[in-house]
């Protein structure tokens, strides 16, 4: 498996995360006149849970397979695609032993 399998598989979770996080906040504030406060309160915590936990991951859980440094910002602001760790320089595209 090549790590950028792995890394790609990661940054897909946790950006289905932080969407259906944000589309239930959506969701919840067209129809919040129309649940009552208890349930609302409960979703609404659930959805920003979801939404910051995503987030959160998506800049600190996306990690190099080799020397476990953190590459959310690589990956995800980088301008042109991310070919080696920074770090450690393992390339991404190579099979890991």
């Amino acid at each position: 498996m090549k790590p950028r399998d792995r890394i790609n598989r990661l940054k897909k979770l946790y950006l289905i995360m932080v969407a259906v996080g944000f589309l239930a906040l959506g969701i919840l504030a067209f129809t919040e006149k129309y649940i009552s406060p208890g349930p609302f309160k409960t979703l609404l915590y659930g959805a920003l849970t979801l939404f910051l936990a995503g987030n959160i991951l998506l800049h600190i859980g996306i990690r190099c397979p080799k020397c476990k440094a953190i590459l959310g910002y690589v990956i995800i602001f980088s301008a042109g695609k991310a070919y080696e760790c920074p770090r450690c320089r393992i390339k991404f595209d190579e099979e890991m032993p």
